[in-house]
């Protein structure tokens, strides 16, 4: 109950503090606003009024030589002249700043509104009847108005002084406020705000304290998770070894038995001739150099584990293509290729052996198809590097497939070693070749049948 009122009355104080400090911003902002505005306003007054002030000699000054000289250019600058001066005259009227003013452009003793209208009505007549004595009536009359429009021009600039004072007294007071304001936010808030976090910062590096130790044991038991998960890595990667290689070794394996067994059977019935000899040898020897071939082979995949090198996704597929050969046609399997030839630069034997993981899982579902057997492999680049693996098995049962990557996760019994395969190959894709692994089902047609498959797609940073 007390932390709660305790709240509240922060609440408020916020709350208050809040609003006083929007005070004072929209009072600074009208302010200067204001400022701006009136700056403006009587800046250009003070720019027109003296302007009028001197037009009135101006005019003059050309009244008296189109006089003397009767020249259509002067009397057309004459012209423009005294029309500039009465719309000037007209702005200044239309936006006279004060009570002030006003009086001195339509109260006695100033009349100044009138005056200038006379000098205008003065002047047309001179400019209707160009005589000596209309002239003369301009010159003194110019005259006379003269210091009145000079006065004119001294108030505007008085009051133009007069009220950037009182603005600058106003933003006095807005600083005085905001600094009282801040200084009781500091007082009211601040201050027991810091002592609060100081009390809070010391539970909770009570509660660090105790959770150090729970951290500490949460992450051995990671640390020995992932060691497990390495070592079970290390067995799949193997088991995937073991598993091409004796697929490459059967068949020249058995041409060497059947050579033997023919030798032997010829020996024994005493048909054996030096030529049948040397072609049974013959074939011995080109079938164990195939197998001595694919020792090299496979040294040579996987002997780097964790180089980074530079190769081509091309080359890459081909390896791959020459490990599952013996089972991709003992299942009668094809590939459909669309290879872009692209290099990367990326650890191969990982992403190697992450894309043999899809295909053998592809290979284990295409084995229970009756009919064609396909699977599309497509790899191109746009802002990424895209790796696309899809089948035609029939796809991945929607209720299981979020969970496929997940570890331990099978739809096969756990002593076949599945159920790490595609947990591993997440974890390389991502955590080793910072990449980022999906799977959907496709539905698609492939020579005119319709097909159903799962669509494993790798996506892998362009650091090209």
């Amino acid at each position: 109950m007390l932390k709660n009122d305790a709240l509240a009355k922060t609440k408020l104080v916020y709350f208050i503090v809040f609003l006083s400090l929007a005070f004072w911003a929209v009072f600074a902002f009208f302010t200067m606003h204001q400022l701006i505005s009136s700056q403006e306003i009587y800046a250009k007054i003070i720019n027109i009024s003296g302007k009028q002030r001197m037009l009135s000699q101006k005019t003059t000054l050309m009244a008296k030589r189109t006089f003397e000289t009767n020249n259509q250019d002067f009397l057309n600058h004459t012209l423009e002249l005294i029309k500039g001066m009465k719309e000037d005259h007209d702005f200044i009227i239309n936006n006279l700043t004060s009570q002030k003013m006003i009086k001195i452009y339509f109260d006695k003793p100033y009349l100044l509104d009138k005056k200038v209208k006379e000098y205008f009505f003065i002047f047309d007549s001179f400019l209707k009847e160009r005589t000596k004595s209309n002239l003369q009536k301009v010159e003194e009359y110019s005259y006379q108005l003269l210091p009145e429009l000079n006065t004119a021009v001294y108030k505007f600039e008085e009051e133009s002084n007069q009220k950037t004072i009182e603005l600058k007294k106003r933003q006095l007071i807005i600083l005085f406020g905001t600094l009282l304001t801040l200084f009781l936010e500091a007082f009211l808030i601040v201050i027991p705000s810091i002592r609060i976090n100081e009390q809070k910062e010391k539970e909770l590096q009570e509660i660090n304290n105790n959770l150090e130790n729970r951290v500490k044991d949460v992450i051995k038991n990671l640390r020995e998770k992932d060691k497990i998960i390495n070592e079970q890595s290390k067995m799949i990667f193997m088991r995937e070894i073991l598993n091409n290689i004796s697929h490459q070794w059967r068949q020249p394996l058995s041409i060497i038995t059947t050579a033997v067994t023919g030798i032997k059977l010829k020996k024994e019935y005493k048909q054996l001739e030096e030529k049948d000899l040397d072609d049974y040898l013959n074939v011995v020897l080109e079938n164990s150099s195939y197998l001595s071939k694919t020792i090299d082979n496979f040294r040579s995949f996987f002997e780097n584990k964790d180089e980074m090198t530079t190769y081509k996704f091309s080359s890459l597929i081909d390896k791959i293509e020459e490990l599952l050969k013996e089972e991709l046609e003992e299942n009668k399997i094809s590939f459909v290729l669309d290879i872009q030839e692209l290099n990367y630069y990326g650890n191969e034997t990982r992403l190697l052996n992450s894309i043999l993981h899809i295909l053998n899982n592809a290979i284990d579902v295409l084995k229970n198809k009756e009919d064609q057997r396909i699977i599309f492999i497509s790899i191109y680049k746009n802002e990424n590097f895209h790796i696309k693996i899809k089948d035609n098995g029939g796809g991945i049962q929607e209720e299981i497939i979020d969970r496929i990557f997940e570890p331990y996760f099978t739809t096969k019994h756990k002593s076949l070693g599945k159920g790490m395969d595609l947990y591993i190959v997440k974890e390389s894709i991502e955590k080793i070749l910072k990449g980022y692994i999906k799977v959907t089902n496709e539905h698609y047609t492939y020579k005119g049948k319709d097909q159903v498959g799962a669509l494993f797609e790798i996506i892998l940073p362009s650091n090209q």
